[in-house]
């Protein structure tokens, strides 16, 4: 007794078109997760961050932060950081008086570009579409902001991952770096 062929074309055909209809809902569900992870679940940085030791890096004299904002780049291994003065403390940063410094791997946490400090508050509030009044780490390639105040938290674009810090020290009158925040 064999099967009706034309029974099991129209059984066939039946079942075929719910695969785009699943692939159509999977995909919309997928951009939904992504939405939200990206605009609501941003990671915050830790309270006590956790550093890896490094070869000691020399970053600059202390002079060279003058005033708030005042930023210097240098390498840590084959790392770009940034280290600069903010206006506040921050965890994991150093305090020499009312000096505060910080410093941050300069590599985006979304797709690995080079990051730069960008003092241009207007630009960062109509180029990267982030409002604020303040200095931000700004990302050239998918537009992510990282708040330096707020201990390199990604505030705004696809990044969702903090900036790592890296650790310094004071070695006399000048900052060195000592080791990089581990995950």
């Amino acid at each position: 007794m064999s099967e009706d062929p034309e029974l099991s074309r129209r059984q066939v055909v039946k079942w075929l078109w719910r695969v785009p209809v699943i692939a159509v809902l999977g995909g919309a569900g997928y951009g939904l997760y992504e939405a939200i992870n990206v605009h609501f679940l941003k990671r915050r940085p830790t309270a006590r961050p956790r550093f890896t030791p490094v070869t000691s890096v020399a970053v600059a004299p202390v002079a060279r932060f003058a005033a708030a904002w005042d930023a210097a780049e240098f390498t840590l291994g084959t790392m770009p950081a940034l280290a600069l003065r903010l206006p506040g403390p921050i965890p994991g940063g150093l305090d020499v008086g009312d000096v505060h410094l910080a410093a941050f791997s300069r590599v985006c946490t979304h797709q690995q570009c080079i990051t730069s400090l960008n003092t241009d508050v207007a630009a960062i509030n109509f180029g990267f579409n982030y409002n604020t009044e303040s200095p931000a780490i700004t990302c050239p390639c998918h537009l992510s902001v990282f708040d330096p105040k707020q201990a390199g938290m990604a505030v705004s674009g696809p990044a969702v991952e903090p900036l790592p810090r890296v650790r310094i020290e004071l070695d006399g009158d000048a900052v060195i770096a000592t080791g990089i925040e581990s995950s």
